[in-house]
């Protein structure tokens, strides 16, 4: 008798790569639509359609203001639609009070264009650190949101707030009103590698991010970003009056990104034929009605 596939749970940061990059070089034209949202969405809808799967957006209000006609074909294609904040600043650099006020205008915006107050919620970054995780899941679910996906047990982060036992590396009750679903780490003795983004998938062969995602546990949590899905090869596209230094970052950032994105869409489609891929308010339905 044939066994199901393992599940894994899919989702994308959706956001305007451009708008991000300018803003961390300093570039006064940060706020502007950049020009690659749009080709990066088709690409990735069309992607995910061939594979058969749905995903959670977890979609960037500033973003979705810069391009408010994106969200209509992602929400038509059936695809969950959740929270990544509003202005892509750190939860743990800010108040309760502005975490908040963050939430709700991120919240308004994609209500606004899409008819949906969304459930789910992650932070920029995984922000949510071991030092604010207690206001912020407080705030999360005073604001009444019934998940979050924020903890993510890499190395690369500092402070992070995910926890490394087996109660907390995979999906698990804040409180009673709050779940947390975590990014998919492979843990082997001592040594832990992330395997859920696709920042990580340019660094490792694709059978060993099989095997990592296999150990990860059950309902592990996958992000892409829409511009790792980019047909057309990156570029920060700064305005005429940057620095040098500027222009130094940008091309930094060009390199770094343009390796996950020449990777992705085969490692998705690999994880695909090994994986059953759902969106993460699946699962917290699966959960929520089972617990």
């Amino acid at each position: 008798m044939a066994t199901s596939p393992p599940t894994l749970l899919l989702s994308v940061d959706y956001e305007d790569w451009h708008q991000l990059v300018r803003r961390r070089v300093g570039a006064s034209n940060w706020r502007e639509a950049g020009p690659a949202l749009a080709r990066q969405t088709d690409a990735l809808l069309a992607l995910l359609d061939e594979l058969g799967v749905h995903a959670t957006f977890f979609v960037l209000g500033m973003a979705a203001r810069a391009h408010p006609d994106l969200l209509t074909p992602i929400v038509a294609a059936g695809h969950e639609i959740a929270c990544h904040g509003d202005a892509h600043l750190p939860v743990h650099t800010q108040t309760p009070e502005e975490f908040a006020a963050d939430l709700r205008a991120a919240t308004a915006t994609i209500a606004d264009l899409t008819g949906r107050k969304p459930a789910g919620y992650r932070a920029p970054a995984f922000s949510i650190t071991a030092s604010s995780k207690a206001w912020a899941y407080e705030v999360l679910a005073g604001e009444g949101f019934a998940y979050d996906a924020s903890q993510h047990d890499s190395p690369a982060l500092r402070d992070r707030a995910a926890g490394s036992v087996p109660s907390t590396t995979t999906p698990h009750r804040i409180d009673a009103s709050l779940w947390e679903f975590p990014v998919a780490v492979w843990r082997t003795g001592r040594t832990k590698i992330p395997v859920g983004g696709a920042s990580y998938w340019q660094m490792l062969p694709t059978p060993l991010i099989l095997k990592g995602l296999t150990e990860a546990g059950p309902l592990a949590g996958l992000y892409l970003h829409p511009n790792e899905l980019d047909p057309e090869p990156l570029r920060a596209l700064l305005p005429a009056g940057a620095t040098r230094a500027q222009r130094a970052q940008g091309r930094l950032r060009e390199v770094q990104r343009n390796g996950a994105r020449r990777r992705a869409p085969d490692v998705l489609k690999a994880i695909a034929r090994r994986f059953e891929l759902i969106p993460y308010g699946e699962a917290h339905e699966r959960l929520d009605d089972g617990a």
